[in-house]
């Protein structure tokens, strides 16, 4: 993408199986909050997929991975689509790291947990129909954002409102 001024970005904190989502212009100096939502794309059976992938054999799990992740693809674009539409860019706070092979995930339970971590942030960087940046968690810091919508407004839409500001400022 070529460097030009956006107007707004959309926020993306990713959660498992839903997200806070902030549509955002302007700066942190001089906020302008389009959107607020929360969203969720993946079902309770669905949210932990790689936790009900070890009780499958590798074959069954490797189908049962790709139909979660196909509904939940789905589902966030639908959910997303008001969004995206009012935005240039959108920003995921996500660390940009591979979990490695299913069989491999499987072996060791902390690994699940990345896994899943890994699951959603994809889902929801194919479910987006725009330019999507990643934004490290650790390089947010939202004690400098105040209350700035109404509720929801917690630590997860604070999160999404930076990364946001982030990729705005970037371009």
């Amino acid at each position: 993408m070529t460097k030009r001024s956006l107007r707004y970005a959309l926020g993306i904190s990713p959660h498992t199986g839903w997200a806070a989502c902030v549509v955002a212009g302007g700066t942190l100096a001089r906020p302008e909050i389009i959107a607020n939502q929360v969203i969720r794309y993946a079902t309770d059976a669905e949210r932990f997929c790689y936790h009900a992938a070890a009780e499958m054999d590798l074959a069954a799990a490797e189908k049962w991975i790709a139909k979660v992740r196909r509904d939940a693809v789905a589902n966030a674009q639908r959910l997303l689509e008001p969004l995206l539409a009012g935005a240039d860019i959108c920003a995921i706070v996500a660390k940009d790291r591979d979990p490695g092979t299913l069989e491999h995930i499987l072996a060791a339970h902390p690994r699940i947990h990345t896994a899943e971590g890994c699951f959603h942030r994809d889902v929801l960087r194919e479910a987006c129909t725009i330019p999507v940046r990643l934004i490290p968690p650790n390089s947010l810091d939202p004690t400098q954002v105040g209350k700035l919508a109404s509720p929801p407004w917690g630590q997860p839409q604070k999160i999404a409102a930076l990364a946001a500001w982030a990729v705005l400022a970037e371009h």
